[in-house]
């Protein structure tokens, strides 16, 4: 195919996708009719996306002008949004995402959105009822690792120690001085799960409850009971990213929430968040970050690029290198690094390797350095490897590919499937205190030798 040829057949893909995006009230599912019965396909119709864009025919005001895209060899840099691209463009098969899309309705999954990123572009960018496109979404424990890239910001700006330092040093008004094995732990501790701090709850509660009843939180959480030597033992534990926070604040004269506005939202341009802080004006270190998918997505980005920004280093590589390492073995093919689950031998749904920040209920950034990619999955209730498993083999190429002129049509009817009740039942957040309960269970695991 000629040059000329290939031009033609691109502009034809995406006249036909928006022509399927215009209709698809009336044409949704149509290619799934044999496929699967009336009760099947009823109840698909309910599950379509609510507020969904094509990365094709996104609304103008949400990215940027795609005549940017002919910036050959160049990084692509966000800032004010996302560039957009059909996936075969980006050596993505859009019929892998089509029928991810059309999985994810027959089987209910309780999505609230999916986008990703390759390249730079941005590929896919979908929206469920009730979530819509715009509004802010939880990212429950996806905050931790939003605190720890703050921290190695702190570090940059020579207003946080090292990791080595002792977390008692930086917190001279905890009551826990006394203790020999709390003098030990450090901010490292701390930041990868492995300060030894007694994090189960009792027969009163769950300890992320009590902690919340407390009137000073951080001074709860070092006053548990220390029942491994620091260093040695994994166990998950919200508090140990909540007294991180509170060192963050001691060092930078500002709370976590008002440090990230100016140090790394701003450069990144993202503009509305949302973040909860304790009595003390120590903003939630395990939870209570609010932004919107496409910003998740920008965090990916800069991750995926060693903490470079449009030609600036606004976190330490060094740092990242050592948060994205593993520094606590969880289980087979699980490692922890510093607020980062990593999957060094293959993807947590099987596919290529890859650096999560989740957070309970479905929320995940996943970042896949060999393949260049940056995956945002919100939902409520969810587990976001369903959803991943969908996407293993969706990438066949580095670079561009032919367009499959069927597959983006059908990719394009599925996106742009009928609208449908805001009131769904399954979308709903679980209750405050289910979801503790759920999440916030430690689980002891022995470190192998580093």
């Amino acid at each position: 195919m000629s040059k000329g040829q290939f031009s033609r057949a691109r502009t034809r893909a995406r006249a036909h996708a928006l022509m399927a995006w215009s209709v698809a009230t009336l044409a949704a599912f149509a290619s799934e009719a044999t496929a699967a019965p009336l009760g099947a396909r009823q109840a698909a119709a309910e599950m379509a996306p609510s507020a969904v864009a094509l990365a094709v025919f996104p609304p103008a005001a949400k990215v940027m002008d795609l005549r940017a895209d002919d910036r050959s060899g160049e990084t692509v840099w966000p800032t004010h949004g996302w560039l957009t691209s059909t996936p075969e463009e980006q050596g993505l098969d859009s019929q892998v995402l089509a029928n991810a899309l059309a999985t994810i309705r027959v089987r209910q999954l309780p999505v609230h959105s999916l986008l990703i990123v390759r390249h730079g572009k941005l590929v896919l960018d979908t929206y469920f009822a009730p979530f819509a496109d715009n509004e802010l979404h939880d990212a429950f424990s996806v905050t931790k690792s939003v605190v720890s890239t703050l921290v190695g910001i702190a570090m940059r700006q020579r207003r946080m120690p090292d990791l080595r330092t002792p977390v008692l040093a930086m917190l001279p008004d905890a009551a826990a001085q006394g203790d020999p094995l709390k003098q030990r732990m450090t901010l490292a501790h701390m930041l990868s799960m492995t300060s030894g701090l007694n994090c189960r709850g009792n027969v009163s509660g769950n300890f992320l409850q009590a902690m919340e009843q407390s009137r000073h939180w951080a001074q709860f959480a070092l006053e548990r009971d220390e029942v491994a030597e620091p260093g040695t033992t994994f166990a998950y534990c919200a508090g140990n990213m909540h007294v991180i926070s509170a060192a963050l604040t001691r060092s930078v004269g500002q709370s976590a929430a008002e440090f990230a506005r100016t140090e790394l939202f701003a450069p990144l341009g993202i503009e509305r968040v949302s973040w909860a802080s304790d009595r003390d004006g120590v903003s939630h270190g395990f939870a209570g970050l609010r932004m919107q998918p496409r910003d998740m997505a920008k965090l990916g980005y800069l991750w995926l690029h060693h903490g470079v920004w449009d030609g600036k280093q606004i976190v330490p590589a060094s740092y990242l290198r050592a948060a994205f390492s593993p520094q606590a073995d969880v289980e087979q093919n699980v490692k922890y690094g510093y607020g980062m689950w990593i999957y060094p031998y293959r993807g947590h749904a099987g596919g290529a390797p890859d650096i999560e920040a989740n957070g309970f209920g479905g929320q995940r950034i996943a970042v896949i350095p060999s393949q260049d990619m940056v995956v945002v999955i919100t939902g409520a209730g969810l587990d976001a490897n369903k959803v991943a498993s969908l996407l293993v083999g969706a990438v066949k190429a580095d670079g561009p590919m032919q367009p499959n002129l069927m597959a983006q049509a059908r990719l394009g009817s599925q996106i742009g499937g009928s609208r449908h009740s805001r009131e769904l039942s399954y979308a709903s957040f679980p209750k405050r205190g289910l979801w503790r309960r759920i999440s916030r269970r430690g689980f002891p695991v022995a470190l192998a030798s580093r």
